[in-house]
């Protein structure tokens, strides 16, 4: 008997007999699966997602009950891995993680392709890189957004349509848990603050045409208004000031790429962060500087709602993220009006004075 995926059970012995074997989710007390297997067969619920199981197997020949086990989870080993690379993604899943832990009281072992970001300030949770086979496991969940070969949503992996969600909800949905936005715990620098003036950071780049901001005088505009108000402004990007086409603002400190620990740096001191719906902004907010996402591509409920959030004011075609699948293949994926005159209208439609009518009062 084990949870690794699913609930799984498998009837191991020298006599051939029947069984009936029924996994009921003891939260509800609803069937989720059942079926007759023999001796020395095994059978398995599709349901990956965690649930408070019960599993009850009957003899057929006389109906007897001939076991029942009800999930118990204390003290036991527990993998739970993040399926995405993203950072954004895994910064706003990671708390779920950790409280699950705390409700359980298990053995937690988990995977990220960002371990170092949580390793020391989470030292009662045991960090495997991802494919690390793990042995000895009660249970296991992996946590992602996961669809079916056709497009649709795995509804056996995920609870509810991630989209019509906060980003973070969809990883308490997968642990069973009840959503409260919260800041994941990471190792803050000790070092002094960068720059003796004022200073704001911001986020230009992001990994598709349609998450950038791209009101041909959007940044330049923020930019000026920032100056002109006393700041220095950092550019934070592994991108550089140009990529793919897109070129960062004149009039901006470039941070040269060095570790994540020198980014968080730079946000735990900056007065703000201004930035595309990206895993820098993630990365702010996480650290508690003030941040402020420009975003089209998704509805602000995507986003933290600690934030100043900046969405398109007329009626224009937006929140496609919310909508549609992301071809992370596709830069100019813009999937109702691509190669059009109205491509990426949701945020060529944010004028800049409506990011500085934003930001002008928490600066």
């Amino acid at each position: 008997m084990g949870f690794v995926d699913g609930a799984r059970l498998e009837i191991a012995g020298s006599v051939d007999e029947a069984y009936l074997v029924t996994f009921v989710d003891a939260g509800t007390d609803a069937v989720v699966h059942s079926g007759e297997i023999r001796t020395n067969h095994w059978i398995c619920t599709a349901r990956q997602y965690f649930t408070a199981w019960r599993v009850d197997v009957r003899r057929l020949r006389d109906d007897a009950l001939v076991f029942s086990q009800r999930y118990r989870s204390r003290g036991r080993r527990i993998y739970v891995a993040v399926e995405s690379k993203a950072l954004g993604d895994t910064l706003a899943w990671f708390p779920a993680i950790e409280a699950f832990r705390r409700r359980h009281g298990c053995h937690l072992v988990c995977s990220t392709f960002m371990n170092d970001l949580f390793r020391r300030t989470h030292p009662a949770i045991e960090f495997v890189e991802p494919g690390t086979t793990v042995d000895d496991l009660y249970a296991m969940y992996r946590v992602g957004w996961f669809y079916l070969p056709d497009g649709r949503i795995d509804f056996d992996r995920n609870v509810h349509d991630f989209r019509r969600q906060p980003l973070a909800e969809s990883a308490y949905d997968i642990l069973g848990l009840p959503y409260v936005e919260t800041r994941p715990r990471l190792e803050r620098s000790v070092a002094p603050r960068p720059y003796d003036e004022p200073y704001v950071c911001i986020g230009v780049h992001a990994t598709a045409q349609a998450k950038y901001w791209n009101h041909p005088d959007g940044w330049s505009g923020v930019v000026g208004f920032l100056r002109d108000s006393g700041y220095r402004v950092v550019l934070l990007s592994r991108e550089g000031a140009e990529y793919m086409g897109n070129r960062a603002p004149a009039g901006v400190t470039v941070l040269p790429p060095g570790p994540i620990g020198e980014v968080v740096r730079h946000l735990q001191h900056a007065a703000m962060f201004i930035g595309v719906g990206s895993g820098l902004a993630w990365l702010a907010w996480a650290v508690g500087c003030r941040t402020c996402v420009i975003s089209g591509f998704s509805l602000p409920h995507s986003e933290m709602t600690d934030c100043i959030r900046v969405f398109p004011e007329q009626p224009v075609c937006a929140g496609c993220f919310n909508t549609h699948r992301l071809d992370p293949a596709v830069w100019n994926w813009c999937p109702e009006h691509r190669d059009s005159p109205r491509m990426f209208e949701c945020t060529r439609a944010i004028a800049p004075e409506q990011v500085i009518d934003a930001i002008r009062a928490e600066l």
